[in-house]
């Protein structure tokens, strides 16, 4: 699944900058750039996703959602080369509602109700 993308956001910084796996500056306090990629499904529904910026930098990301634990539980995780990962579990409470909640490196903890319709 090609891509192509915008990816801005802006987050107070300490003032140090963090390397990347690639040893490039990792820009994901303070980012405003064009991006171009490749998405693509491996086995076990992993999605591997490849990203280039404008600025040269490379991103690759595996990650999967939706891994069934239980009737009613199912899990998620995300890791990349920005040295960032995401952990998450999900409950579904009945056909139309459940709740979240899942750990993010960057963001922390967070919690959350699910609406499906």
């Amino acid at each position: 699944m090609p891509f192509i993308g915008f990816d801005w956001r802006y987050r107070e910084q300490d003032g140090e900058f963090e390397e990347n796996i690639f040893r490039q500056i990792n820009t994901k306090d303070n980012r405003t750039q064009f991006s171009a990629g490749i998405a693509y499904t491996l086995p076990m529904l992993l999605i591997l996703q490849t990203e280039i910026y404008h600025d040269g930098n490379v991103r690759i990301q595996l990650r999967r959602e939706d891994i069934p634990i239980s009737k009613r539980f199912r899990a998620s995780f995300m890791v990349n080369t920005d040295k960032e990962f995401m952990i998450g579990l999900h409950y579904i409470a009945g056909k139309n509602l459940g709740f979240r909640t899942h750990y993010d490196s960057d963001m922390g903890f967070g919690v959350g109700l699910t609406l499906n319709y």
